[in-house]
Protein backbone atom coordinates (compact mmCIF):
# COMPACT_ATOMS: atom_id res chain seq x y z
CA UNK A 1 0.00 0.00 0.00
CA UNK A 2 1.66 3.27 -1.11
CA UNK A 3 2.38 5.68 1.74
CA UNK A 4 3.54 9.29 1.54
CA UNK A 5 5.42 11.09 4.31
CA UNK A 6 5.91 14.85 4.27
CA UNK A 7 7.78 16.36 7.21
CA UNK A 8 9.14 19.84 7.89
CA UNK A 9 10.74 21.18 11.07
CA UNK A 10 11.27 24.93 11.46
CA UNK A 11 13.00 26.91 14.22
CA UNK A 12 13.04 30.71 14.47
CA UNK A 13 15.34 32.23 17.11
CA UNK A 14 15.14 35.85 18.26
CA UNK A 15 18.53 36.89 19.57
CA UNK A 16 20.18 40.20 20.42
CA UNK A 17 23.91 40.21 21.20
CA UNK A 18 24.41 37.15 23.42
CA UNK A 19 20.84 37.19 24.78
CA UNK A 20 18.21 34.86 23.33
CA UNK A 21 14.67 36.17 23.69
CA UNK A 22 12.89 33.11 22.32
CA UNK A 23 13.06 29.90 20.33
CA UNK A 24 10.01 29.14 18.19
CA UNK A 25 9.75 25.55 16.89
CA UNK A 26 7.07 24.33 14.48
CA UNK A 27 6.83 20.75 13.22
CA UNK A 28 4.62 19.82 10.26
CA UNK A 29 3.87 16.19 9.41
CA UNK A 30 1.53 14.70 6.81
CA UNK A 31 1.09 10.99 6.06
CA UNK A 32 -1.29 9.47 3.49
CA UNK A 33 -2.00 5.84 2.62
CA UNK A 34 -3.91 4.42 -0.35
CA UNK A 35 -4.19 1.40 -2.64
CA UNK A 36 -3.92 3.84 -5.56
CA UNK A 37 -0.86 5.80 -6.69
CA UNK A 38 0.28 8.70 -4.51
CA UNK A 39 2.72 11.53 -5.22
CA UNK A 40 3.91 14.67 -3.46
CA UNK A 41 4.49 18.20 -4.70
CA UNK A 42 6.15 20.98 -2.72
CA UNK A 43 6.79 24.72 -3.05
CA UNK A 44 9.01 26.71 -0.68
CA UNK A 45 8.39 30.47 -0.83
CA UNK A 46 10.19 31.28 2.43
CA UNK A 47 11.94 34.62 2.82
CA UNK A 48 14.12 35.90 5.64
CA UNK A 49 12.94 34.51 8.95
CA UNK A 50 9.44 33.69 7.60
CA UNK A 51 8.80 30.09 6.57
CA UNK A 52 6.11 29.85 3.88
CA UNK A 53 5.47 26.49 2.19
CA UNK A 54 2.77 24.78 0.12
CA UNK A 55 2.41 21.00 0.27
CA UNK A 56 0.27 18.81 -1.99
CA UNK A 57 -0.52 15.09 -2.11
CA UNK A 58 -2.14 13.71 -5.27
CA UNK A 59 -3.97 10.38 -5.43
CA UNK A 60 -4.17 8.87 -8.95
CA UNK A 61 -5.45 5.76 -10.70
CA UNK A 62 -2.34 3.58 -11.22
CA UNK A 63 -3.69 2.15 -14.48
CA UNK A 64 -4.80 5.33 -16.27
CA UNK A 65 -2.82 7.95 -14.37
CA UNK A 66 -5.96 10.08 -13.99
CA UNK A 67 -6.23 12.15 -10.82
CA UNK A 68 -8.70 10.92 -8.22
CA UNK A 69 -8.14 13.29 -5.32
CA UNK A 70 -5.75 15.75 -3.79
CA UNK A 71 -5.08 17.72 -0.63
CA UNK A 72 -3.12 20.97 -0.43
CA UNK A 73 -1.69 22.37 2.79
CA UNK A 74 -0.41 25.93 3.15
CA UNK A 75 1.84 26.47 6.18
CA UNK A 76 3.00 29.98 7.11
CA UNK A 77 5.30 30.56 10.09
CA UNK A 78 6.76 33.89 11.21
CA UNK A 79 8.30 35.79 14.09
CA UNK A 80 8.01 39.57 14.07
CA UNK A 81 9.90 42.01 16.30
CA UNK A 82 7.61 44.31 18.26
CA UNK A 83 7.79 47.46 20.35
CA UNK A 84 11.28 48.76 21.08
CA UNK A 85 12.89 45.33 21.08
CA UNK A 86 15.69 44.94 18.55
CA UNK A 87 17.11 41.55 17.65
CA UNK A 88 18.23 39.25 14.87
CA UNK A 89 15.75 36.60 13.72
CA UNK A 90 17.37 33.39 12.48
CA UNK A 91 15.44 30.59 10.76
CA UNK A 92 16.48 26.94 10.48
CA UNK A 93 14.34 24.47 8.50
CA UNK A 94 14.70 20.77 7.74
CA UNK A 95 12.42 18.89 5.32
CA UNK A 96 11.95 15.27 4.29
CA UNK A 97 9.56 14.14 1.56
CA UNK A 98 9.00 10.50 0.69
CA UNK A 99 8.57 10.02 -2.19
CA UNK A 100 10.58 13.02 -3.35
CA UNK A 101 8.63 16.02 -4.66
CA UNK A 102 7.48 15.59 -8.27
CA UNK A 103 7.09 19.33 -8.89
CA UNK A 104 5.61 22.60 -7.64
CA UNK A 105 2.49 22.35 -5.48
CA UNK A 106 -0.86 23.95 -6.36
CA UNK A 107 -3.61 25.03 -4.00
CA UNK A 108 -6.96 23.25 -4.22
CA UNK A 109 -9.30 25.94 -5.59
CA UNK A 110 -12.68 24.19 -5.25
CA UNK A 111 -12.35 22.23 -2.02
CA UNK A 112 -14.97 19.83 -0.76
CA UNK A 113 -13.45 19.96 2.73
CA UNK A 114 -11.40 22.68 4.44
CA UNK A 115 -9.67 23.08 7.79
CA UNK A 116 -7.81 26.18 8.88
CA UNK A 117 -6.21 27.46 12.05
CA UNK A 118 -4.22 30.61 12.88
CA UNK A 119 -2.03 30.30 15.98
CA UNK A 120 -0.12 33.15 17.67
CA UNK A 121 1.75 33.86 20.87
CA UNK A 122 3.88 36.79 22.01
CA UNK A 123 7.14 36.85 23.93
CA UNK A 124 7.13 39.67 26.51
CA UNK A 125 9.86 41.86 27.92
CA UNK A 126 8.86 43.80 31.05
CA UNK A 127 5.23 43.13 30.23
CA UNK A 128 5.38 44.46 26.66
CA UNK A 129 5.45 42.52 23.39
CA UNK A 130 9.01 41.87 22.22
CA UNK A 131 8.47 39.16 19.59
CA UNK A 132 5.20 38.14 17.93
CA UNK A 133 5.05 34.54 16.71
CA UNK A 134 2.50 33.03 14.33
CA UNK A 135 1.86 29.63 12.73
CA UNK A 136 -1.02 29.36 10.26
CA UNK A 137 -2.19 26.20 8.48
CA UNK A 138 -4.80 25.97 5.70
CA UNK A 139 -5.86 22.47 4.54
CA UNK A 140 -8.03 21.90 1.44
CA UNK A 141 -9.18 18.63 -0.12
CA UNK A 142 -11.18 17.65 -3.21
CA UNK A 143 -11.96 14.42 -5.07
CA UNK A 144 -13.08 13.56 -8.58
CA UNK A 145 -16.06 11.25 -8.09
CA UNK A 146 -14.99 10.82 -4.48
CA UNK A 147 -16.14 12.47 -1.26
CA UNK A 148 -13.50 14.38 0.71
CA UNK A 149 -13.91 14.78 4.46
CA UNK A 150 -11.89 16.34 7.28
CA UNK A 151 -12.09 15.49 10.97
CA UNK A 152 -10.23 17.45 13.66
CA UNK A 153 -8.68 14.96 16.08
CA UNK A 154 -6.63 17.30 18.26
CA UNK A 155 -7.01 21.04 18.74
CA UNK A 156 -4.91 22.08 21.73
CA UNK A 157 -2.70 25.09 22.44
CA UNK A 158 0.30 23.27 20.95
CA UNK A 159 -1.10 20.68 18.51
CA UNK A 160 -3.55 20.70 15.60
CA UNK A 161 -4.29 17.32 14.02
CA UNK A 162 -6.68 16.73 11.12
CA UNK A 163 -7.70 13.39 9.59
CA UNK A 164 -8.45 13.41 5.84
CA UNK A 165 -10.45 10.70 4.06
CA UNK A 166 -11.51 10.18 0.45
CA UNK A 167 -14.44 7.79 -0.04
CA UNK A 168 -16.22 6.38 -3.09
CA UNK A 169 -19.99 6.24 -3.60
CA UNK A 170 -20.27 3.01 -1.62
CA UNK A 171 -18.54 4.62 1.35
CA UNK A 172 -15.31 2.67 0.94
CA UNK A 173 -12.16 4.58 1.83
CA UNK A 174 -9.92 5.15 -1.20
CA UNK A 175 -7.24 7.16 0.62
CA UNK A 176 -6.70 8.54 4.11
CA UNK A 177 -4.21 10.81 5.78
CA UNK A 178 -3.25 12.61 8.96
CA UNK A 179 -1.90 16.17 9.02
CA UNK A 180 -0.37 17.57 12.22
CA UNK A 181 1.07 20.97 13.10
CA UNK A 182 2.84 21.24 16.46
CA UNK A 183 4.15 24.48 17.97
CA UNK A 184 6.60 25.03 20.83
CA UNK A 185 7.72 28.44 22.07
CA UNK A 186 10.27 29.02 24.84
CA UNK A 187 11.33 32.34 26.37
CA UNK A 188 14.88 33.26 27.31
CA UNK A 189 16.03 34.64 30.66
CA UNK A 190 14.28 37.93 31.42
CA UNK A 191 11.44 37.24 28.97
CA UNK A 192 8.00 35.69 29.51
CA UNK A 193 5.36 34.09 27.30
CA UNK A 194 2.03 35.69 26.52
CA UNK A 195 -1.22 33.79 26.10
CA UNK A 196 -1.78 31.52 23.11
CA UNK A 197 -4.29 33.00 20.66
CA UNK A 198 -6.06 30.64 18.24
CA UNK A 199 -8.57 31.68 15.57
CA UNK A 200 -10.49 29.54 13.11
CA UNK A 201 -13.03 30.18 10.33
CA UNK A 202 -16.08 31.87 11.76
CA UNK A 203 -14.27 32.78 14.97
CA UNK A 204 -12.49 35.84 16.28
CA UNK A 205 -8.87 36.27 17.22
CA UNK A 206 -5.95 38.03 15.64
CA UNK A 207 -3.36 37.02 13.10
CA UNK A 208 0.26 38.05 13.59
CA UNK A 209 2.97 38.33 11.01
CA UNK A 210 2.75 35.16 8.95
CA UNK A 211 1.98 35.25 5.25
CA UNK A 212 -0.10 32.56 3.61
CA UNK A 213 -1.74 31.72 0.29
CA UNK A 214 -5.43 32.09 0.81
CA UNK A 215 -7.75 32.29 -2.16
Amino acid sequence: MPTTNDNRATKITAKTASVTASDFDVDFTATFTTDQSASLKFTDASSGSDDDTLHEVIISDPASGSELARTSVSVAIASTLAGNFSATLARDSRSALNPASSGAASEVRRPQATSRRDWSQAVLENGSDAVLNAADVDIKSAGDGLTAAHSVRVNSDSTYEVAVTFSDRSGATIASGTITLTTSLSAGAGFTLGAVDISEPGGGGRRLGARSRRG
